[in-house]
């Protein structure tokens, strides 16, 4: 009799271990003690009384089969990444081994997490986190690792392990909460493991939650993270009570702004007010969340609840801050003669309109003349005389020119390729934008570079893997055909 696997496109050895599996969880199933059904398990294993579970395993891969390869695809994937969480802790040990101490010991690191995150196409600060996380995890919280190598639950439960238990610094109160959460923990989504670890960790932690609460006030912050469509998230960690008072005045703001459009609205139609009175943005169709978006942007670029403030006093109104982007816009797009599309700080797409208001409000202007064929910059004027080459270098970089590292060029280092002492040239050649990390671990560690035509650099770690990054764009504007 065929068997599902049988039918695989397998190499057999694969499909026998497969077939082990499987057969050993029907016998799980369905025990079967005759002798005879040694030759045919799954035959056998459907039985005189034609149970289910039988049928769907002798007639092929149905649901039973489905769910059966789920949960040990599932469970090797967690083995696996137990075996990522091992080798990054072995990997940290590696890079901090010896007489190495203090800055030696972070550049060692930092070198560790680069050579780590080149080879596998991630950000070397990335790994340096799950460097960390992965020693923590092996030995402060070591039956979690277990449970992870074992496969009994993914890494990102793991980390919420990690993550509640680590203001945990008692050894005796973080193995207590260690034993508690891993028995609550089948079953569970991360999100509801979360839940149980926080109840379970504010329950044995010996510091009150006002002293935790005051130094967790340190960590406060505001990032912006890009998404699809030419939108970004503004987010930002706060005390809980700012964080809900701030909202909530939004709300109270946003409803005061719709409940004005409103009554003038009905003003309008029960003829108290004339129709030509009205401006033609009296009927607001933006929800609640459209509108409270909207103040706190207005808020806090110029300080005003509403663009009709920014209308009456004008450019007065946005001297209490000078953001600095860089947008690069398609010269037919800023004409209004195209919608080829414009990009945020050579990360995010923007939609021309955006772009075309931005440009219009903007005191200073870089053109760019690029190669009409490869996209490649090839020369950069501007009406005002400044710094040409640093203008040249933010053009063609964008961002930090490490592999994998996205810091805007606006925080980054025009560093020289050939260090200047020992004979460089200042000239785009011989420049590139490197962030302060990999500035230092450029001239501090075994890292070298070579910068090729057309501003291509070439990296070699100290392992001697060698590892090419491009400027961008190499073909983001294209000739209309």
């Amino acid at each position: 009799m065929a068997t599902p696997l049988e039918m695989a496109d397998l190499p057999p050895e694969v499909a026998a271990l497969l077939w082990a599996e499987r057969a050993a969880a029907a016998e799980e199933w369905m025990p079967v003690p005759d002798a005879e059904c040694d030759s045919d398990p799954w035959a056998c294993a459907v039985g005189a009384d034609g149970s289910a579970i039988g049928r769907h395993i002798a007639g092929g891969f149905h649901a039973e089969d489905l769910l059966f390869e789920w949960e040990r695809a599932a469970e090797q994937i967690a083995r696996w990444q137990g075996v990522q969480t091992r080798l990054l802790a072995e990997a940290l040990d590696l890079a901090v081994q010896g007489d190495t101490a203090g800055s030696d010991a972070e550049l060692s690191v930092r070198n560790m997490a680069a050579e780590l995150a080149c080879a596998v196409g991630m950000s070397d600060r990335t790994i340096q986190q799950r460097m960390s996380d992965a020693v923590a995890l092996r030995d402060r919280f070591p039956a979690t690792f277990e449970h992870l190598r074992c496969g009994r639950f993914s890494r990102s439960h793991a980390q919420v392990v990690l993550d509640e238990g680590t203001r945990l610094g008692d050894d005796e109160a973080r193995a207590a909460y260690e034993k508690v959460v891993l028995e609550r923990s089948s079953g569970l989504t991360v999100g509801a493991l979360r839940t149980v670890a926080k109840a379970v960790a504010e329950g044995l932690d010996p510091v009150s939650i006002a002293q935790r609460h005051a130094s967790a006030r340190e960590a406060r912050h505001v990032l912006v993270r890009d998404v699809d469509d030419g939108m970004s998230e503004l987010w930002a960690l706060l005390p809980a009570v700012l964080a809900h008072g701030i909202h909530d005045r939004l709300t109270q703001q946003a409803r005061s702004v719709m409940g004005a459009v409103a009554d003038q609205g009905d003003a309008v139609e029960g003829g108290a007010v004339e129709g030509d009175a009205v401006e033609s943005d009296a009927v607001d169709a933006r929800s609640l969340d459209q509108v409270r978006a909207d103040i706190l942007c207005d808020v806090l670029l110029t300080g005003h609840a509403t663009t009709a403030s920014i209308d009456r006093e004008g450019i007065d109104a946005y001297k209490a801050f000078r953001p600095i982007v860089q947008v690069t816009i398609p010269f037919l797009t800023l004409m209004g003669e195209s919608d080829a599309v414009a990009t945020l700080n050579g990360r995010i797409p923007i939609d021309p309109e955006t772009a075309r208001r931005l440009a219009g409000a903007a005191t200073i202007w870089d053109r760019v003349l690029t190669d009409p064929c490869t996209g490649d910059v090839r020369a950069v004027d501007r009406r005002f005389p400044t710094e040409d080459q640093r203008r040249f270098l933010r053009a063609r970089d964008e961002h930090c020119r490490f592999p994998g590292c996205r810091q805007s060029v606006w925080r980054c280092d025009a560093d020289h390729t050939i260090d200047y002492q020992y004979g460089g040239r200042t000239e785009p050649g011989n420049l590139a934008h490197l962030c302060r990390r990999h500035h230092s671990l450029k001239g501090m560690s075994a890292w070298t570079v070579t910068q090729l035509p057309r501003g291509v650099l070439e990296w070699t770690s100290p392992l001697g893997r060698i590892y090419t990054d491009q400027p961008p764009p190499t073909l983001r504007f294209l000739p209309d055909s």
